[in-house]
């Protein structure tokens, strides 16, 4: 039997360092120093769970009428690794409580130099190879600190003991007038500790932790995959400790990019969906692996590398999977990149910065970050801001389509189609990953075969009848009235900003309700389905709309000179008197000048 794949539990209660019951456990006296490894967060409680902490302490020893006898406190449990014979256990869990014990202890020391119990205490038994060296310096420098004296403010186990001694001397807790002697006796007889050793590897072990876990912090899917890559590449790929630290980078670099941009843009889970697209494609696993959760996908995949569970999709596929801090910083670099790149609009065209919108707008918007996958592959090449501009125009003129074809996904490009471009984008050359997109797009006629799902009845017909599709389309026949091929920053951002981010309605030309009641039904009776077609909407200011409301065609023809969109300036010039024929003729227009763009 595999070793990673078993795992021996061993519970006690213990107190910190006199235990009445049987086994006599405790944390002080078994002369074991214990180690917070290198993979678990900086010590990192704040007043709230100290305040907290303190006044659960208080509750215990006075009562909650402050008059009470003592009573015993069960702080937790806390998670060790087995005891080996070295001397040293590491904390899996409960080390920001057993940290803030340390804190208090040292603080009560300081306070009552006389207490019996304190006076010939050591606080040696803790170490820590967090964030190295700062975190051991900052321990080592407050253990052998004076705490009469000032202190460093960024220490935060110096800092969190200021904390505590104001809120203990405060008037209102009464410390002042505790008996020290009873109270340190409480504290290091009366509060107890379920300890676990777990014997195991570290992602069973993290297993165990994630099942017993309830006072603690919660680790995320960011959390997670550090230790198990740290395990990974320690265990399988024989690195040293300071693989954590090249872990740890990453991290930070994605703090220090979201800091140059004012914003939490980039985010570890984005990160590694992104890393997943390429491991699926890169090493031929099953494509339904592109749709996992994060977190499912990489528990499956480090499972079956440290032999624990042996998930379906990967036990036939891992022998030659590789995973790499280099892809992950990379993918890191070219996220801030791209963010920069965007914010900038350098190289961009308003067609380009559009495009993005549609593919937001689509009922594919899932597939954007595949511009991080573009940029993982071709970033520094020859061409890659031009091809990257081109796959973005191109891609976005599929899910335009597709999106106005199909009242819903259409499973063959959410899936199958899909899988083609993800497979040639980190596999094949560029050229061909254009192939396949151009292919799809094809011409008009493939497209309007015969029947319900025809581009043309869609794009022109029955547009209210889904409101993504009437925005879609819409939209870019407004886009397609303004200057799209520009380049000028200025032009491109205040397109962009019209057309998808200001308040817009989509205007009835001929109101649908028309203002004079008594006419409504003779309209409808005339118009048909032509009223809700591509001829009489176009998008529009909601502030004009609502001004010009349902009033007849002589009235909105005044308001919409005003409007900043090119498509209602022109019209106000090109139809000064509005019917149905003018709907048809403008219909075919509309339609004609789309299935142009799409397809030319």
């Amino acid at each position: 039997m595999n070793p990673d794949n078993t795992f021996s539990i061993a519970a006690k209660t213990c107190t910190l360092k006199h235990n009445s019951q049987e086994g006599h456990s405790t944390i002080f006296n078994s002369g074991v120093k214990y180690v917070i490894p290198i993979y678990q967060r900086p010590y990192s409680w704040k007043e709230e769970q100290i305040a907290k902490f303190l006044g659960d302490l208080l509750t215990s020893f006075w009562g909650v009428d402050g008059n009470s006898s003592e009573e015993p406190m069960f702080i937790g449990t806390m998670q060790l690794s087995a005891n080996n014979g070295s001397g040293k256990q590491d904390i899996i869990d409960g080390q920001q409580r057993l940290t803030t014990f340390l804190i208090l202890l040292k603080v009560l020391k300081s306070e009552f130099p006389d207490c019996g119990e304190l006076a010939d205490m050591d606080f040696d038994w803790l170490s820590t190879q967090v964030s190295k060296p700062t975190q051991q310096y900052y321990l080592d420098a407050f253990i052998a600190a004076d705490l009469k004296a000032s202190g460093d403010s960024q220490n935060p186990y110096f800092r969190n003991a200021m904390l505590m001694k104001n809120i203990l001397m405060d008037e209102k807790t009464n410390f002042s007038n505790i008996d020290i002697d009873k109270f340190t006796k409480h504290l290091l007889s009366n509060v107890y500790f379920v300890v676990i050793e777990t014997r195991a590897g570290l992602s069973k072990t993290l297993q165990i932790f994630n099942a017993i876990n309830t006072t603690g912090l919660d680790l995320n899917g960011g959390d997670i995959f550090k230790i198990r890559m740290y395990e990974y590449l320690t265990d399988k790929k024989g690195q040293d400790e300071s693989a954590f630290e090249r872990i740890n980078h990453l991290y930070h670099k994605i703090d220090d990019y979201n800091s140059k941009l004012n914003a939490d843009i980039i985010n570890i889970n984005e990160v590694l969906r992104i890393y997943q697209y390429i491991l699926v494609a890169r090493h031929g696993l099953p494509t339904t692996l592109y749709y996992q959760g994060v977190e499912t996908f990489y528990e499956g995949l480090f499972d079956t590398v440290f032999n624990i569970n042996h998930w379906d999709h990967f036990k036939n596929n891992i022998s030659t999977l590789e995973l790499s801090l280099e892809d992950l910083e990379q993918i890191i670099d070219v996220r801030y990149a791209w963010e920069k790149q965007w914010r900038s609009k350098e190289g961009f065209t308003a067609e380009d910065a559009c495009a993005m919108h549609f593919i937001w707008s689509s009922r594919y918007t899932r597939y954007w970050n595949l511009v991080l996958v573009y940029l993982h592959k071709y970033r520094g090449t020859e061409n890659e801001s031009d091809n990257l501009l081109l796959f973005i125009r191109q891609l976005s003129k599929v899910f335009t389509i597709y999106s106005i074809r199909y009242q819903k996904i259409k499973s063959d490009i959410f899936y199958g189609f899909m899988h083609k471009v993800i497979d040639a984008l980190v596999n094949k050359p560029f050229e061909e990953t254009m192939a396949i997109i151009n292919s799809k797009i094809g011409k008009e006629k493939d497209h309007n075969p015969g029947g319900w799902y025809d581009l043309n009845h869609f794009l022109s017909e029955r547009l209210t009848d889904n409101p993504r599709r009437k925005g879609i389309i819409c939209r870019l026949s407004a886009m397609l009235e303004e200057d799209y091929k520009s380049t000028q920053k200025e032009q491109i951002n205040a397109i962009r900003k019209r057309l998808f981010e200001s308040k817009i309605d989509i205007e009835h030309i001929q109101s649908y309700h028309d203002s004079n009641g008594e006419l409504r039904q003779e309209i409808w009776d005339e118009w048909k389905h032509n009223i809700n077609s591509l001829g009489n909407l176009m998008v529009l200011e909601q502030s004009i709309n609502r001004s010009i409301s349902n009033k007849p065609y002589e009235v909105k023809i005044q308001g919409y000179p005003t409007s900043s969109f090119s498509i209602v300036k022109n019209h106000s010039t090109l139809y000064g008197e509005w019917g149905l024929d003018k709907c048809l003729e403008r219909k075919e227009k509309e339609k004609n000048k789309i299935l142009n763009y799409l397809f030319n």
